[in-house]
């Protein structure tokens, strides 16, 4: 039995800034929003990971990350089983006097028994890039526009597109923490595989309304945390009733160093009417070592 490991993550970020007492208490609700007994793995945007609060303007910023990893483990005497897995993450965003424009990437690759051609398998190709704007980003009311494109094969997501905008209103903000709300429109297509029809795709088309709240808190100076929650509903003709879709992401980071730093990530999806029959609750749980400079 073997095992090979190696990540690589680079960050280039930000001041956090103050109220924390609320920025604790919107931590608890992402963390009770995303709680369940049962789980796969999910992936969602956190679109305040990208975003910074400094007083300059005019420059870029942004994080990167790179994990590869190897292993192998028995499921029989005869049977061996080995996993290849490859994931990346990767954010821009660049700051102007007025406005940022933000482009946020992931991928996640997963790959079984991928020294045999015979028992070569596909387990997760899942991924993401979303590119937004936020219009007049100073003001406590701003405005934003976003597009995005995501695929999981895994689940029999074949294609999302969407497109949409909308407002952000600041609620607080701080020296040591921040909390935003925000509200819109967007239009989602959506192309999904039945599992119960191979080879036929089903194609949704929705006008939904997309809605969030966000806080970033600093709670001392070696510990701080950030996390999201969204609500997404429209209506579908095809089955005369709503969709709704809960999310929800937290982030805690722990500074060991000036250079690394311990994270921990928790991010979770809920869709009570799925388009074609998967698991309606998924959730992801990560841990690990970033370099920042």
């Amino acid at each position: 039995m073997f095992a090979l490991q190696q990540k690589l993550e680079l960050k280039i970020t930000v001041s956090i800034p103050s109220v924390k007492v609320i920025c604790l208490v919107f931590a608890m609700v992402c963390a009770l929003l995303c709680l369940s007994p049962k789980g796969a793995s999910a992936q969602i945007l956190n679109i305040e990971r990208a975003r910074v609060e400094r007083d300059s303007a005019g420059y870029f910023t942004g994080k990167g990350g790179l994990s590869f990893s190897m292993f192998n483990r028995n499921a029989g005497k005869d049977n061996p089983n080995n996993y290849l897995q490859l994931t990346f993450n990767g954010d821009v965003a660049y700051i102007s006097q007025k406005h940022s424009y933000l482009l946020l990437n992931y991928y996640n690759y997963l790959l079984v028994n991928y020294d045999s051609e015979e028992l070569r398998n596909t387990v997760a190709s899942t991924g993401y890039s979303h590119f937004r704007v936020n219009f007049l980003r100073r003001k406590r009311l701003s405005y934003e526009a976003f597009t995005q494109v995501q695929a999981d094969k895994a689940r029999g997501l074949e294609l999302r597109t969407l497109a949409g905008g909308g407002i952000r209103y600041r609620l607080l903000s701080g020296d040591d923490g921040s909390v935003y709300v925000g509200t819109g429109l967007m239009h989602e297509h959506e192309e999904w595989e039945n599992p119960d029809m191979e080879q036929q795709l089903i194609v949704s088309d929705l006008f939904k309304s997309t809605n969030y709240l966000s806080g970033k808190v600093k709670l001392s100076e070696q510990v701080s945390t950030e996390g999201i929650a969204y609500y997404q509903v429209g209506h579908d003709k095809s089955i005369d009733r709503f969709r709704n879709r809960i999310s929800g992401d937290i982030t805690l980071q722990v500074k060991l160093t000036n250079v690394f730093s311990f994270k921990t990530n928790f991010n979770c999806v809920y869709e009570d009417k799925p388009i074609v029959p998967v698991t309606r609750f998924v959730y992801t749980i990560s841990n690990g070592i970033q370099v920042q400079f």
